[in-house]
């Protein structure tokens, strides 16, 4: 038997008893060692205004763990592997399609990780970055990754250019290393002073406190001497399209990562046209996106960000704690690390 949490249809995920069926010829069972949290998870158990709260499903997107088990015809993976889970396992390599986009973990459509086992297709997952300890690992599927696509895969931004990323949710910390890594300059926008100090320390050269500067595509046309700047990752807050072309240079790149406030957002389309923007979504990433990222992230040395670490009979309070954006990743850990590289310093329990 496994313990898997599911959604009540009321707010809540609950632990239950399953049977463990053998894996399929192209499956693999992965005993859990770690789960990220992300916002869309805090809405897929709980609900908000636009969505009631998911019933019978398995939610969360992001594991890690250790492959125990493996079908006849399994080529990608041997027992003993360790794995991160691939958020949309249909969206292999290139463009993205309709019916990878409806086949994501953790959705209506499908179970997500949130168990001690998780047993799908082998195609679901990526060999885990081996420096980094089970905590680390367990932040990579979404934020990683869509920050990944937006910093890397548009090809937006070089060495030596200007990037805005607003907010300092998960998805902003990982665009915010993977510019910085290039080479590229920085400006961050944050109504949090506490957060912009914390980001400065990471090595972000411009901050912005739309608290005292809200009109902040101004102030990021003045930080660049009146261009703008040629990348903008935009997170759907109130008015931010609006702000974010305002503050694109010419020929530049708005790439909409997140609906954090609204589901429309207001967007004013003179400069798009006459400065030949290009406005982006980003959803998430391929599985193949995910392998160069942790390529990277492996020669560059990149650390995820961990805010706080809790239980599996947590998960209510590691909810709540989500809910109050904090300062890098949300994790739960199943299974502690046998390495000890949970030490590392962006490993911080902040309270």
């Amino acid at each position: 038997m496994d313990i898997a949490f599911r959604t009540d249809g009321k707010g809540a995920a609950l632990a239950q008893s399953e049977p463990l069926e053998a894996p399929s010829p192209r499956e693999i069972r992965v005993r859990v060692k770690a789960v990220g949290l992300n916002f869309r998870d805090h809405y897929f158990i709980r609900g908000n205004r636009f969505r009631a709260p998911t019933m019978g499903r398995v939610p969360c997107t992001d594991a890690v763990g250790i492959v125990t088990h493996v079908g006849a015809d399994v080529e990608r993976f041997r027992v003993g592997d360790r794995v991160c889970s691939v958020v949309l396992p249909g969206w292999i390599d290139g463009p993205l399609t309709m019916a990878a986009l409806s086949d994501s973990l953790g959705s209506e459509a499908r179970d997500g990780v949130l168990r001690g086992h998780v047993q799908i297709d082998e195609s679901a997952w990526v060999h885990a970055p081996a420096y980094l300890s089970d905590i680390e690992a367990a932040t990579l599927s979404v934020a990683a990754v869509t920050a990944w696509h937006a910093v890397i895969e548009l090809c937006a931004v070089q060495p030596g250019q200007t990037i805005v990323v607003q907010t300092t949710g998960a998805v902003a910390l990982f665009a915010m290393q993977f510019a910085l890594a290039i080479g590229a300059r920085v400006i961050a926008v944050s109504r949090s002073e506490d957060k912009l100090m914390c980001v400065s320390d990471l090595g972000v050269g411009k901050t912005i406190d739309t608290s005292h500067v809200p009109d902040w595509d101004v102030a990021v046309r003045e930080l660049t001497d009146g261009k703008g700047a040629e990348l903008v990752i935009d997170m759907g807050l109130t008015d931010s399209l609006r702000q974010s072309v305002r503050a694109t240079a010419f020929e530049g790149t708005v790439a909409v990562v997140g609906v954090v406030q609204e589901r429309t957002n207001a967007l004013d389309i003179f400069p798009v046209m006459n400065k030949n923007l290009r406005v982006r979504g980003v959803e998430t990433g391929s599985r193949a996106m995910f392998e160069r990222m942790n390529a990277f992230m492996s020669a560059q040395d990149i650390h995820p960000i961990v805010d706080r670490i809790f239980a599996p009979d947590q998960l209510d309070a590691a909810l709540d704690h989500l809910a109050g954006s904090p300062f890098g990743k949300t994790v739960i850990r199943f299974e502690s690390d046998n390495d000890g590289s949970a030490t590392h310093s962006n490993v911080v329990e902040r309270r």
